[in-house]
């Protein structure tokens, strides 16, 4: 078989699979750091509570476990452009009712040491807060805010400091080797909500407060008294004046990305019973926004009837109505979620029923609301925004790369059980005007590893904005452990580079002869670790590892070629689809001589040689010979050339000696060479009308024919003879005349 000719065909197509722009989720854990000996510092810090042994109804988990509650954070804490993370720490002291939070700082390595240097103490409940510079000198202080009791901790023990069934606010204030802590105001114990912003421009941030009694405060720190003091007391007044403190809750600030230096908005659940309790009974909800520069508030009532979930759980649930409640985590969203220029609220957290009916329970979804206070859940959420994977706390983040805007997140995973089959999470997108849920699949640890469920089986959810430079995360956490704490993100394979084609002798080649082996590889844009899948027809043909050895592959058929590369992270993105093209090998040319003794091929095409030796000047490409003339004896090889495949050579002796001329006037000439089945037998000779023939095999050197005496123009009749190369002796009787032709029968 003759070599190829390689065609260059850059014939692109989109590829059945192409993942260019798929996204991996990667889990990095171990982030927590305590300090040497901190199970020693913890009992002498908590009132003698130990980790090893807490007692006191307070371990959440095992002993030696360091467990958390509600509350977790994230911050740039030391300004160093990288985000902190704030933890509660388990467990606590019951008895003294001290609460203990560790701000772990994040180092060169992505690890989050715990500094106990700035561990924030406090009383009562302490699951949120808030940071800012509150002094001004450029440093991060806290304060905390203090919550409701229940469950064990309604047992507590009756405290002179605690004022309304609330322990005082305190304020850390960062003097750069420690917190020195301070009360808020002694006066107002009931604050319940709070954020921080530099509402005056001077430097120093402010603390604006929600609470019950006032609703609205706002506090600026006095350098020279060190204490805080109340200002904007016209604030104040106009809110007091507005709502009604026995109807309405105090206001939460969870309106996310509504709460600066210019206003904030609020959320108020107006009881229906007028006494604030018990949280389920309320007629309805109000957001109220309020502006700094001009004194203004503006508000929307949504209607108590619209919060009412629309599903029975049981035949003791027919009287006994689930109806939305806000909690103060801020997890209330504001965006247009189908773009029609008006926006909505997207809000998670629970249900709970009326427990005065004999029976506490709870169920979990989604509330969507139109600003004019129409419920707007089933037009954007499937199965009315039921969703048992909702907790208190859900979250609404730009996690995913695919798209634009924020995605909406469940606070935790595994509430319902059965939820997580086949995944270990999922997250809500808007696509065409609507919320659909979209499974977090494959998680991958960072060291490649991949983890089942039951990694994730008691993980709670927090946001983590700011990750890495343009890039969201979600903090995992183990209310039991927080040694489990991990963070989960998703490895962007925007920007990979396509895998691209190449033969092993470096010409790249999109088609071949049939039978022939095309060889091809992933030559560049490959990296250690990237692993390739070869698919012809969108069928795997080959799997390929650039840390082993190269594979060859077969192909005997046209069809539809390209890779699919997967790196370390487990990115895919496809090569371009060539067209990959068999092309048959052509006959073998029919080659004659004509009768000006020009050989000559039926093909344009041609490839000639003389005894093996390629002629150059007649050859294609560079030119386009169909007949050559020539001019010396010997074997003339051709092969035509079609779609760059060679066929068979055909092959011609030619004798240039087939014509003998005696003298001027005198010849003897046998024609054709080669021949067929008869010799045209013609001379010239004076004195001669008759001359002898005899036939000779050159390869036996045998006598295999003979005629006498025969005339010219005589047509002698060989076609008995073999294929093969002859010696033709001419003669004449008295031997005077003797000479020899070489012939080439066919």
């Amino acid at each position: 078989m003759g070599k190829k000719y390689f065609l260059i065909c850059f014939v692109l197509f989109t590829s059945f699979f192409n993942e260019g722009y798929s996204q991996k989720w990667i889990v990095k854990d171990s982030i927590l750091v305590f300090p040497q000996g901190f199970s020693s510092w913890l009992k002498r810090n908590n009132g003698g509570v130990d980790s090893a042994a807490p007692g006191n109804g307070n371990s959440m988990g095992a002993p030696g476990n360091i467990g958390t509650n509600q509350g977790v954070a994230t911050y740039d804490f030391n300004k160093d452009g990288k985000m902190d993370l704030i933890f509660q720490l388990f467990p606590s002291n019951n008895t003294t009712r001290e609460y203990l939070k560790g701000i772990f700082v994040q180092n060169s390595i992505g690890k989050y040491v715990l500094d106990t240097n700035y561990v924030i103490k406090g009383k009562g409940d302490m699951w949120y807060g808030v940071f800012g510079d509150f002094n001004g000198d450029g440093l991060s202080d806290y304060i905390y805010e203090t919550e409701n009791y229940h469950g064990v901790d309604s047992n507590r023990k009756y405290n002179s400091e605690m004022v309304n069934d609330n322990w005082p606010e305190r304020v850390f204030i960062n003097n750069g080797k420690s917190f020195d802590t301070l009360s808020l105001d002694v006066q107002n114990l009931q604050v319940l909500a709070t954020y921080a912003a530099d509402i005056d421009n001077d430097g120093a941030d402010e603390i604006i407060c929600g609470g019950r009694d006032p609703f609205i405060a706002v506090y600026k720190y006095d350098k020279m008294n060190k204490k805080f003091i109340r200002i904007l007391t016209d604030l104040t007044a106009k809110w007091d004046s507005l709502f009604d403190k026995r109807k309405s809750d105090y206001p939460l600030f969870n309106l996310v990305g509504t709460n600066d230096k210019n206003g904030f908005t609020t959320v108020l659940r107006n009881n229906c019973q007028g006494n604030g309790n018990p949280p389920y009974c309320f007629s309805d909800f109000t957001i109220a926004t309020y502006k700094f520069s001009d004194n203004s508030i503006t508000q929307t009532k949504l209607n108590r009837d619209e919060w009412v979930i629309p599903v029975k759980y049981s035949k003791e649930d027919v009287e006994d109505l689930y109806k939305y409640n806000f909690h103060q985590v801020p997890s209330i969203y504001k965006f247009d979620i189908d773009n029609n220029g008006e926006e909505e609220i997207v809000a998670g957290g629970f249900y709970m029923n009326d427990y005065s009916k004999g029976k506490q329970r709870y169920a979990y979804g989604w509330k969507v609301l139109g600003l004019n206070g129409k419920d707007l859940t089933t037009q954007f959420f499937k199965d009315s925004g039921f969703d048992r994977n909702v907790d208190l706390i859900s979250h609404g983040l730009d996690i995913d790369d695919n798209t634009d805007g924020i995605e909406i997140i469940p606070g935790t995973w595994g509430a319902d059980g059965g939820n997580s089959i086949g995944t270990v999470g999922y997250y809500y997108r808007v696509v065409n005007g609507k919320f659909g849920k979209y499974f977090i699949r494959d998680i991958k640890h960072e060291s490649g590893k991949i983890l089942d469920s039951t990694y994730f089986r008691t993980m709670q959810l927090a946001k983590y904005p700011n990750f890495s430079k343009n890039k969201n995360a979600l903090i995992m956490y183990d209310f039991t452990n927080i040694k489990r704490t991990a963070i989960l993100y998703q490895a962007s394979c925007i920007g990979i580079l396509k895998p691209t084609l190449q033969t092993t002798t470096g010409t790249k080649v999109f088609s071949y002869c049939d039978g022939d082996t095309l060889k091809l590889s992933a030559a560049s844009n490959i990296n250690k670790g990237d692993t390739l899948k070869w698919y012809l027809d969108n069928k795997l043909v080959g799997n390929y590892n650039p840390n082993g050895i190269l594979t060859a592959f077969n192909f005997t058929d046209s069809g539809k070629l390209y890779v699919i590369k997967t790196d370390s992270l487990g990115c895919k993105i496809s090569s371009d689809t060539i067209a990959l093209i068999k092309n048959p090998i052509p006959p073998a040319p029919q080659l004659i001589r004509d009768s000006a003794n020009n050989l000559v091929s039926n093909y344009a095409t041609n490839i000639w040689a003389l005894n093996g030796t390629p002629l150059q000047q007649f050859n294609w490409p560079g030119t386009n010979v169909k007949l050559i003339k020539p001019t010396a004896s010997g074997n003339y090889t051709v092969s035509t050339v079609q779609k760059g495949c060679y066929s068979l050579k055909s092959s011609y002796y030619y004798l240039i000696t087939d014509i003998i001329n005696i003298s001027k006037d005198e010849f003897i000439k046998l024609a054709p060479n080669p021949f067929v089945n008869q010799l045209n037998f013609d001379f010239v000779v004076k004195g001669y009308q008759k001359l002898n023939i005899e036939v000779y095999d050159v390869a036996t050197g045998s006598k295999v024919a003979n005629q006498q005496n025969i005339p010219a123009g005589t047509k002698i009749q060989l076609g008995q003879l073999a294929r093969g190369t002859y010696i033709v002796r001419v003669t004449s009787n008295d031997n005077k005349i003797a000479q020899q032709f070489k012939m080439v029968k066919l």
